[in-house]
This record gives structure tokens, C-alpha cells and sequence, in this order.
């Protein structure tokens, strides 16, 4: 149902990167907007609520940014 590099908005309102697809309805993704806070999660179809939004990617993707930021990592 969901591919590799899709971005997803999991049932608890996390949003995820699916790193890889390990099976039929079977996923490898990634929650978190920095390296302290990523962390690797394993799902399944019953774990994702659906396609996230541009808007969301993009709200998603600004976080990460001002975290990076903070963290001194950004713009190295």
C-alpha cells in the first residue's frame, strides 16, 4: 500500500519516513527530526493512518531544519 520514501502520519499522529518496504504490508521508517531524536521503527499497514500532506512534510521538514539548527549541524 505505501512505497519506499513515502512519508506517512502514523495512528499515534507521528509522521515517519518509510525507509524501505520489507514486505507485503511490512515497513523499515523513520520518526524524529534530528540524529538525537531519530529513531528507527518498524510498522505495519495497521500502524499508519495515511499519506502525510504536503503542508505536513513541510511543517515536518522545518522542524527538523530549527533542530539541525541547534544542534550545530545545519549548514556545515
Amino acid at each position: 500500500m505505501y512505497n519506499e520514501f513515502d512519508t506517512v502520519v502514523l495512528k499515534d499522529g507521528r509522521i515517519a519516513s518509510i525507509d524501505d518496504k520489507a514486505g507485503p504490508g511490512s515497513y523499515t521508517g523513520t520518526i524524529g527530526n534530528s540524529p538525537q531524536t531519530w529513531e528507527i521503527v518498524y510498522l505495519t499497514d495497521a500502524d499508519i493512518e495515511r499519506l502525510a500532506t504536503p503542508e505536513e512534510i513541510a511543517r515536518k521538514a522545518a522542524e527538523s531544519e530549527q533542530e539541525l539548527k541547534e544542534q550545530g549541524l545545519w549548514g556545515k
